[in-house]
């Protein structure tokens, strides 16, 4: 099952969602990484979701893939989105996934509306940015850009599209040196690059506006106020994760009573949704049970 419908929000934008896997199994709403978008769980294979029992449904954020762009939005507003999404589903009570960019918008739902989740949980996270140590060089640069000259990192995002057109094969060997031996694995299987080449088309459909919005949101102080997070937050991180540094995770669990850290050693960014996804849907189902 995949699918791509839209909802008319209040204020009258288009929100687009896909939905993955079983359509009568347990709700989950995924948030794609940043930029990405919709078609992101198109990596996991539909095959594999629908074994887990999972319903996946996974929006486009504001300006990215077919959702109408929003301006001066924080991770909040993405809240009442998910609000009016669930209740059109007829949804009183469902879960948050959140892969890499997609982990601010899973805290925001933990702090703002617990009481319509089961069960919170953020794979590859990404936090504030700006503020960590140890980035790879490209993640230093895209940052840097970011902060200081958005309308560099917006063409940069251009030329990333650009250069994924080209045969699968010789696009992950331009980035063999930059990747952990896990992620690197993940890719080289049959059909993952021309995934990630259909998922980065798609997200850059409206142009880079919605991208550059969206990551800028990882490099300034959030929009709500993190002591809000009461309810239990799951945190699966790599430990070669060269995207989100390791160290900056564990000061972030620290400073969140109510998060729980599992890493594994030889996990990398992409790898560890891939490699552990029965255990971080376990992991998610656990949650309509204790809550």
């Amino acid at each position: 099952m995949e699918s791509t419908n839209f909802l008319t929000l209040p204020d009258q934008r288009q929100l687009a969602y896909a939905e993955y896997g079983d359509p009568q199994g347990y709700p989950v709403f995924y948030f794609h990484g940043s930029p990405s978008c919709r078609l992101e769980p198109l990596g996991l294979g539909n095959e594999n979701i629908q074994q887990a029992g999972i319903r996946l449904i996974a929006p486009d954020r504001p300006g990215l893939g077919q959702s109408d762009f929003q301006p001066h939005r924080g991770f909040s507003n993405w809240v009442n989105d998910i609000k009016c999404l669930a209740n059109a589903l007829d949804l009183d009570k469902f879960s948050v996934l959140g892969m890499s960019g997609g982990s601010g918008y899973v805290a925001a739902c933990a702090a703002k509306m617990p009481e319509r989740l089961y069960s919170a949980v953020i794979v590859s996270g990404a936090w504030r940015m700006d503020l960590a140590e140890d980035l790879s060089p490209m993640s230093r640069m895209m940052f840097f850009f970011m902060k200081r000259v958005p309308i560099l990192y917006q063409l940069w995002q251009s030329l990333l599209a650009q250069s994924l057109k080209g045969d699968p094969e010789k696009v992950l060997a331009r980035f063999k040196n930059q990747l952990p031996p896990a992620d690197y694995t993940v890719l080289a299987q049959p059909g993952c690059m021309e995934s990630i080449r259909k998922t980065k088309t798609e997200t850059l459909r409206q142009g880079t506006k919605g991208a550059a919005h969206d990551i800028q949101l990882y490099t300034r102080e959030w929009d709500f106020n993190l002591e809000e997070i009461q309810m239990p937050l799951t945190w699966f991180h790599g430990e070669q994760d060269r995207n989100v540094p390791i160290d900056l995770i564990k000061q972030v669990a620290e400073s969140l009573t109510s998060t729980q850290l599992i890493t594994y050693p030889q996990e990398g960014h992409i790898s560890l949704i891939m490699n552990q996804f029965e255990t971080i849907t376990e992991t998610l189902m656990a949650g309509s049970v204790s809550r």
